[in-house]
């Protein structure tokens, strides 16, 4: 009896396509059973776990590929983590065999004339593809177009190799991180438009070629007479795709992977053959490029032809691999290691439009608006800047950030579930950890979602900060300072504490709870505002422990209390909802909007000449001209206080957790308020929705509000 195999084809990808085949190599018998994890990696994980007794080799399919670029190996954390998962057997992604066969096949058909790439060529993803672009680009550059826009997020731009990758790598966009959503793009393409499907047809009319992985071209097959006429090269093969895109009536249909291999099942894919090869060979490790060209090259599976055809290209194949995609851009991350990262996103959705390349969407028309949002949510996130020339005046040392930015809006982040941000932000995390950095902090929405950064913490290779300790501390500065340049509330000679009334919009919230309490030290009366009752009891018992002096009232209800505040702070997590009437606020009334979004709007500001309305929590890091080469929408160098106490933590050396969760540690907002001082962050000038507030603009301000009072006492 001839000797037999099993392998384990562990698909990331759909259940829908598993099926069982056997085939005869090299005088054995090799039995393989595909499994499809449906785009779970917990599922993935498991099945190693629990059949690694069971099988002699696993074949890891769908998993985000492989990258050379730059002379260097991208590869994501969910391929990393899975092909270091302890085994008894080997752990087989082809990734090698892949490249070597795929540019080996295409080189053929170029060389024999059955494919001209002058008449134009379309890579519905040219990051799946890296090998055979690395075939065409330098003879072939200005007939190749890629659709990568339209795969990764549903946007018809149409690109060359100079438009797009090159305006990725400036833009310093992690190539792992794109193609792990490559990875994902079989699922969820009913929310790409028809007019995204017309537009992308109209553009690739007159292209001759397509080349791809036919679970990735049938994406555009379900939809679109796309292939009709054109010559499609698949870099894999399955039967069910191949005959999906049949169907649409191509010119023809070519494959790269040799016609030994897939003779030997119609099923077989290069994770596959890679076990297979590794099981006839007795080698168990991952083998390099270069062993798998030395095994290609001897086999005698390999038709006479293909043999000849490899050891003939090989030097020229070599060095296409080793110089791949050089021309495209600068080398990926900073030049210095960073000390610090910190997280942002699009605040609105002119905000989106920022960074690049969404840049060059922002003239698409207003019915594409929805559907944009909802598409560039689904986008990884990227490197949006970096931050130098931050210098503390404790130390002298200087320390250095990246800036990531996650494209989605509140909007967008609120309607998505806990999970799927937390999986993007992480990514981040361990991108900033391999770029350097010692500390990440999150920035507005990103430090709400979930467990304010609990969960996020736990799973980050470096500490994690919401820098809500500083924000609470910036907010209570900048209040204290504007409330005193108003001059309309007066100290109390008798019990010391202001003569007025603070309430906290929000107070059950982070902010909003450490606020309540430091307001409750120095008003006479205080009123908590959020939406759940039992939580206001909560507190407001522990405040009244806390500061007895301090009177204390609850409510649910803003509008209800908002006739007698003196000074608002708002803390909370509303997006589009109106938090309170502003018609109904007391003439003369502050109000500190620390929201992020701003829960009052500029219209809002302009109704109400009589209030005093800012954005709080901005400081200024110190150093002659800290630089940051990326527009956080805030002016004269300031910064939110969320990432200041980041960088805080890393002028300080200070590596930890420092603020996480719903709650807020007294002791943390007084030692970072001190480390604040210590190391030369100053307050950002006070800034209102025009701009700074000057002391002209509260002169006029206290004017007004003093005649609304007399006219119309509170």
């Amino acid at each position: 009896m001839k000797p037999s195999y099993r392998i384990a084809n562990l698909s990331f990808g759909t259940s829908l396509w598993d099926s069982a085949y056997a085939f005869e190599f090299q005088g054995k018998r090799f039995e393989v059973q595909r499994f499809g994890a449906d785009f779970d990696i917990d599922v993935l994980r498991a099945m190693v776990t629990r059949w690694r007794h069971q099988v002699d080799a696993f074949a890891i399919s769908s998993l985000p590929a492989e990258i050379r670029f730059d002379d260097k190996t991208y590869v994501h954390r969910q391929t990393l983590e899975i092909m270091s998962t302890p085994s008894s057997v080997p752990l087989c992604n082809g990734t090698s065999v892949r490249e070597l066969a795929n540019v080996d096949g295409l080189s053929r058909l170029v060389n024999q004339g059955v494919v001209r790439p002058d008449h134009g060529v379309f890579f519905p993803n040219v990051l799946v593809n890296m090998e055979c672009l690395a075939c065409l680009k330098e003879k072939w550059r200005d007939h190749l177009y890629f659709g990568d826009a339209y795969v990764l997020a549903g946007i018809p731009v149409l690109a060359t190799p100079d438009s797009l990758l090159a305006t990725l790598t400036k833009a310093g966009l992690n190539l792992a991180n794109l193609l792990d959503l490559g990875s994902l793009a079989p699922r969820g393409r009913g929310g790409v438009s028809r007019a995204a499907r017309s537009a992308l047809l109209s553009q690739t009319r007159d292209l001759r070629y397509v080349i791809g992985d036919p679970a990735m071209l049938t994406l555009f097959g379900a939809d679109l007479d796309f292939f009709a006429g054109k010559d499609v090269i698949l870099s894999s093969c399955h039967p069910a795709m191949e005959e999906r895109i049949r169907r649409h009536n191509p010119g023809s249909i070519h494959h790269l992977m040799p016609k030994a291999f897939r003779d030997l099942s119609p099923h077989i894919s290069h994770p596959v053959i890679d076990a297979t090869l590794r099981l006839a060979l007795g080698k168990s490790a991952p083998l390099s490029l270069e062993e798998w060209q030395e095994i290609l090259d001897t086999q005698q599976a390999i038709t006479q032809q293909t043999r000849r055809f490899v050891i003939g290209a090989r030097p020229s194949i070599q060095a296409r691999l080793t110089a791949r995609a050089r021309n495209f851009g600068r080398k990926l991350g900073p030049e210095t290691p960073p000390d610090f990262a910190f997280v942002v996103h699009s605040l609105s959705y002119d905000h989106i439009f920022k960074a690049k390349p969404l840049h060059l969407l922002r003239n698409l028309p207003d019915g594409w608006h929805d559907g944009l949002e909802k598409t560039v949510a689904k986008l990884p996130g990227f490197v949006y800047g970096r931050a130098e020339k931050i210098i503390s005046r404790k130390t002298g040392r200087e320390v250095r950030g990246i800036i990531y930015a996650l494209a989605a809006t509140p909007k967008a982040m609120r309607e998505a579930p806990p999970e799927a941000i937390y999986a993007k932000i992480e990514r981040l995390c361990y991108d900033a950890a391999e770029r350097g950095a010692k500390v990440i902090g999150l920035g507005a929405y990103t430090k709400v979602v979930g467990d304010a950064g609990a969960t996020i913490n736990r799973n980050s290779p470096i500490p994690v900060t919401t820098g809500n300790s500083l924000s609470a501390s910036a907010t209570l500065w900048a209040a204290h300072d504007v409330v005193k340049r108003m001059g309309i509330l007066a100290i109390d000679p008798d019990t010391k504490r202001v003569n007025g009334v603070g309430a906290v919009i929000g107070a059950t919230g982070s902010i909003g709870k450490v606020s309540a309490k430091l307001l409750a030290m120095v008003f006479r009366k205080l009123v908590l505002v959020a939406p759940r009752m039992e939580r206001l009891e909560e507190l407001a018992a522990e405040i009244r422990g806390l500061a007895p002096a301090c009177e204390v009232t609850i409510s649910t209800d803003a509008n209800a209390v908002a006739r007698e505040c003196d000074l608002i702070v708002t803390a909370t997590s509303a997006f589009d909802q109106k938090i309170v009437d502003i018609d109904l606020l007391k003439p003369g009334c502050v109000v500190c909007d620390c929201s992020r979004p701003l829960d009052f709007t500029a219209e809002d500001a302009a109704r109400r000449p009589d209030l005093l309305i800012i954005e709080s929590g901005e400081v200024i890091l110190p150093g002659p001209q800290p630089q940051f080469d990326c527009d956080l929408g805030l002016p004269d160098h300031s910064v939110y206080a969320c990432l200041g106490e980041t960088a805080l933590l890393a002028m300080e050396d200070l590596y930890e957790p420092f603020t996480l969760g719903r709650e807020i540690e007294w002791e943390k907002v007084k030692r970072i308020y001190k480390l604040a001082i210590e190391h030369g962050v100053e307050l950002a000038a006070i800034r209102g929705h025009a701009g700074i507030v000057t002391d002209r603009e509260i002169a006029l301000t206290r004017e007004i509000a003093r005649a609304r009072r007399r006219a119309k006492p509170y």
